[in-house]
Formats: structure tokens, C-alpha cells, sequence
């Protein structure tokens, strides 16, 4: 005959009556004695305690006796199946847990900002200037679905915040993946960014979409300061990103073979201009054919700067402006040489001081257009209350990056494989390249106008008509 199991002294006094001064049972009136109403049952609360899985003693206090039991029975079947969560690792603030799960997202330690990648470099920025503002203070278990819409709602600018819908949409994928990273680790039992509603990114207009001609970049050319135009040039003939420009060095460029190697970029990030020995991902490490053009343009450049190095330098030896290819204009660094006199140098290229004169270039060239929104910002006065105003944001077209989608519109036009295109891009995917740039080089209208004209420009008819099959 099989014996029944004594049960465990947590067992048999589980859940147990945590004393009160208000209740009037016995155990209560022995450890506070007072004049107050006998009751034969506990009127208060309920300790319900249990193991967890790793042998640690936990508890939890419930209003009545049929509570504590529902709850331990369904503890300790979550802990059987292997699906119970410690409350206690949901505690831990936003912040706290982007310090544990942000060096996770490297897939080796890096320990210097300038080893970021770009898209680290946009996530911590929208993490610092978004995110921890306005979350960072709440504890995981906290977040629900109604703060993160709240706060996704208060991003967009047609709401009075800083971001427009695309960005938007990246600094909520930033806190979206922490989130899930914080399910899957076992802090929260679901995600409370699911189903959050993201504002609708609005489409361009196809004029919009198309990069400019090449006649169109020889007017913003002649309008921009002397020392870019070889920078112009360069990058209409080659494709090359911005960072790419920036960071090209003298090393780098085989003028016998005709060729550019992409080996590193210039980035800023908070506002510092740093060296980076990978481009923006591993499609970018590639060797760029030179036109005629663009090497004619290079040599002179180099001729004109006799004080140029072609040295081979590492990445942690700093900028070396001298071996930069384009830069701004001569300045002098901070500090005096031994002799007293400044010691002259070339400033690396920033992104931010190339803006204003790029804009001032398409408007005189005539071919600038003016895209204007009204958003809703919010705004304090004179007497510190804050007041939704209405303000006006432009956006002007082109941007240097449209030639980049110049000359891949000129690659597809002269038949070059989408594949090839791909590599001399530094795309990672061929089908990107058809999507951004293919569709928006072809002039639809033109083509059906010229159909449509044909034989008004006198051209002969042509031998089989169309006709209509059903």
C-alpha cells in the first residue's frame, strides 16, 4: 500500500495569512492585540509562496485565500512547462536594459564609435535623441501598447514632432527590437509593440523620383564654388557616395589601371568627422571604373596640389587631411608651428557645410525645386506656455546623392547588367538597384508621345498594322 507524502511545511501553510491590525481573526489578535470584532476566518491578505526555478524562494501577496491558491496553481504549472517568467527581471528600466542588449547587436566587440557601422550609428542616434527621452524611464513590465502609440504619435511632425513619417518608422524598429529581444531573454511575456499603427509614409510624385540629366548637373556645376567642381564631376562619372568622396585618398586612386578603390569613408557622427576603415556595408568594398572624364579631372587635381601624399596610412593614425583627394578650403590649423606662423591644412569634407552651397548652386543654376509642408510644432512663448504654431519645412530637389541615381540611370541606359550595376554601386542587392533607379529614369510620356507623333514627323508608316485580337 503506498504511503502518502507528508507534505512540506511551505505546503501546508500555503498561502498564509499575513497579520493585520484590522482583521479579527485569532492568529491576528495574538500578534496585535486590540478591541475589535472576533471573526472565525482571516479577513485580509494572502501570502501565496513558491520555488522558483532556480531554487530561490518567492512570493506573492493576493487580496483573498481563492486567489493565492489560483495563482500558485497556475505558477507552478508555468514553471512544469517551462513557460513561467520572473516578474523581478521585467523591473529593470528601458535604460538599463538598452546598456545589456545594445553591445549584443555587433557581431564582434567594438569599442571605438568611428567602427560603427551606419546603421549603428542611426540607431544609438535615434535611441539618445528619441527613445531615452521620453521611455527610457520605464520599466519593462510598465510599457504597454497606449505610451508606445502615444509616443509614436508624438514623433511625427505633422503632430508637432521632429521626425517625419520614414524616420519615424526607424526609431520605432530600434524599439521594437529591443522589445522582442527583451521577450525572448524572458523579462516580458509579450511584445507591447505589437500593433502599434505607424504613420503612412507618402509617396513622391514620379517627377520627383527622377534623378537630374547630366545637362542639368553642368548648370549646378558652373554654379558652385571652384574647389568642388572636381568633386561634382567625380561623382556624376562614378557613383560614389558622399562619405566615399570624403574619404578617398590619393592611395587609392590608380590612375594606369583607371580604377578608384572604395576602401573607407569619412563619417560624423555627433558631429566629429571621424576615419572609417569600412564603408557603409560589404558590397561597398569595391573598385570603381574612371571615365575619361573623371580621370582627367583627378590628374589635374593632382597637379595642381604638389603637397599632396600618396602615403598608405592607417586608420588610427588619424585623418591625415593630406592624403585626402577633395576637401574644403585651406584653413589654418588651431596651434603655431615653432616659427610662430599657422600651420595651413585641408579641412575634410562635411556633409552639413556642402548643403548650403549645393542649395544656393540649384537655385541659380534654375533647376532646383521647392517641395514646402506645413507641419505642427510646438512652441513656448514669451511667458513660458507652450502653443501648437504652424510652421512651414522645405525640401529641395536635387540632392547630391540624386547623382548617384544620375549614373546608375546612365549604366541601365547603356544596357549594363543589373548585376554589374549592383557591384559598381556597392549594393547589396540587385533588385534595389531596379527599384530605385531604373524606374526613374524612363521617361513613359515621352516614349508614348513619340509613338504618338510618329508619322507626324514624317517617318514612313510602318509595314504591319496593329490590330485587335480578342
Amino acid at each position: 500500500m503506498a504511503t502518502k507524502k507528508k507534505p512540506t511545511p511551505e505546503q501546508a501553510t500555503n498561502p498564509r495569512p499575513n497579520p493585520s491590525m484590522r482583521c479579527g481573526c485569532p492568529p491576528c489578535l495574538r500578534k496585535y492585540p486590540g478591541d475589535r470584532p472576533r471573526t472565525e476566518e482571516h479577513t485580509g491578505s494572502w501570502e501565496a509562496r513558491y520555488t522558483g526555478p532556480g531554487g530561490k524562494p518567492l512570493s506573492k501577496t493576493k487580496k483573498t485565500y481563492d486567489e493565492a491558491v489560483d495563482f500558485l496553481e497556475q505558477t507552478r504549472t508555468e514553471i512544469r512547462q517551462r513557460t513561467w517568467i520572473d516578474p523581478s527581471r521585467g523591473e529593470i528600466h528601458l535604460s538599463g536594459w538598452w546598456g545589456l542588449w545594445w553591445p549584443t547587436q555587433t557581431r564582434q566587440k567594438v569599442q571605438r564609435i568611428e567602427d560603427w557601422t551606419q546603421a549603428q550609428l542611426r540607431d544609438e542616434g535615434m535611441w539618445r535623441n528619441h527613445i531615452q527621452p521620453y521611455l527610457g524611464s520605464y520599466r519593462l513590465y510598465e510599457l504597454g501598447w497606449l505610451e508606445i502609440q502615444t509616443w509614436v504619435n508624438g514623433l511625427h511632425d505633422q503632430n508637432g514632432g521632429p521626425l517625419g513619417a520614414s524616420s519615424v518608422t526607424k526609431a520605432f524598429q530600434v524599439l521594437d527590437r529591443m522589445l522582442t529581444a527583451a521577450k525572448l531573454d524572458r523579462r516580458i511575456p509579450h511584445n507591447p509593440a505589437d500593433g502599434v499603427r505607424l504613420p503612412t509614409i507618402r509617396k513622391k510624385h514620379p517627377e520627383d523620383r527622377r534623378p537630374p540629366s547630366y545637362a542639368q548637373l553642368w548648370l549646378i556645376r558652373q554654379k558652385l564654388p571652384p574647389y568642388f567642381h572636381a568633386l561634382l564631376i567625380v561623382a556624376q562619372e562614378t557613383g560614389l557616395r558622399f562619405q566615399e568622396l570624403a574619404g578617398l585618398r590619393w592611395c587609392n586612386v590608380d590612375f594606369e589601371a583607371r580604377r578608384i578603390h572604395v576602401r573607407e569613408v569619412l563619417i560624423e557622427p555627433r558631429g566629429k568627422v571621424k576615419r572609417k576603415a569600412y564603408p557603409k556595408s560589404d558590397a561597398g568594398l569595391r573598385s570603381v571604373p574612371m571615365t575619361g572624364l573623371a580621370a582627367r579631372v583627378l590628374r589635374e587635381l593632382w597637379a595642381e596640389e604638389p603637397d599632396a601624399s600618396r602615403a598608405v596610412s592607417d586608420v588610427r593614425d588619424g585623418l591625415c587631411e593630406d592624403e585626402l583627394v577633395f576637401h574644403g578650403r585651406n584653413r589654418v590649423r588651431r596651434g603655431t608651428k615653432r616659427n610662430g606662423r599657422g600651420e595651413p591644412y585641408r579641412a575634410p569634407l562635411r556633409r552639413s557645410a556642402f548643403r548650403r552651397p549645393w542649395t544656393s548652386a540649384i537655385q541659380a543654376a534654375g533647376v532646383a525645386r521647392l517641395k514646402t509642408r506645413t507641419v505642427t510644432v510646438q512652441r513656448e512663448d514669451e511667458h513660458g506656455r507652450t502653443r501648437a504654431v504652424q510652421e512651414e519645412r522645405t525640401e529641395w530637389w536635387p540632392t547630391f546623392h540624386d547623382t548617384r541615381h544620375a549614373y546608375a540611370s546612365r549604366l541601365a541606359d547603356r544596357g549594363v547588367p543589373e548585376v554589374i550595376t549592383q557591384e559598381i554601386l556597392g549594393h547589396e542587392r540587385a533588385g534595389e538597384v531596379t527599384w530605385l533607379y531604373t524606374h526613374a529614369a524612363t521617361d513613359y510620356a515621352g516614349q508614348v508621345l513619340a509613338a504618338l507623333e510618329e508619322r507626324k514627323l514624317g517617318a514612313a508608316p510602318p509595314k504591319r498594322r496593329m490590330r485587335l485580337v480578342a
